[in-house]
């Protein structure tokens, strides 16, 4: 089969090299010896962090053999050590998602001072991408091995 690739169409490659690395180390998902291709459907760039989350929950959820929770949209930046970095302009954002259909955010923890109040949709806070792949990922069927922290 030849070594692993990692394709990246529509984000930079050194942002999915970053996410995969950050997946193995902070969230025990062992991706070395396997394919990671993530593909921005319609020709798009995107270069914007707060799809970091979206794109680790894609490839834990492929490598997983789950699926994220029903109308979930993801928004987060992931940092070096497996943090999740606030996104600018938020309350806008999750706006946009309750306008678009969406029922729950996963997103990182907001700063005490702010608080976001939705009737419309869940917030689901994490503080890390391993905590937040355990709150957005539901399992199922035969996963390679369970996600970091889990019981």
């Amino acid at each position: 089969f030849g070594p692993p690739r990692r394709i990246a169409n529509g984000i930079d490659f050194n942002r999915l090299l970053l996410i995969s690395a950050v997946l193995t180390k902070r969230a025990g998902i062992r991706l070395s010896n396997q394919d990671i291709i993530v593909n921005v459907t319609g020709g798009l760039k995107v270069n914007e962090p707060a799809v970091d989350l979206g794109i680790a929950s894609a490839i834990a959820s492929s490598f997983h053999d789950s699926k994220p929770l029903p109308k979930l949209v993801v928004l987060g930046e992931v940092g070096l050590n497996g943090e999740l970095r606030a996104v600018p302009q938020i309350e806008r954002r999750v706006s946009e998602a309750i306008r678009l259909g969406f029922k729950s955010c996963l997103m990182p923890k907001l700063p005490s001072q702010l608080s976001l109040d939705y009737a419309d949709i869940q917030l689901i806070q994490a503080s890390s991408v391993a905590e937040a792949l355990r709150l957005g990922l539901s399992r199922r069927g035969h996963s390679a091995s369970p996600l970091k922290g889990e019981d």
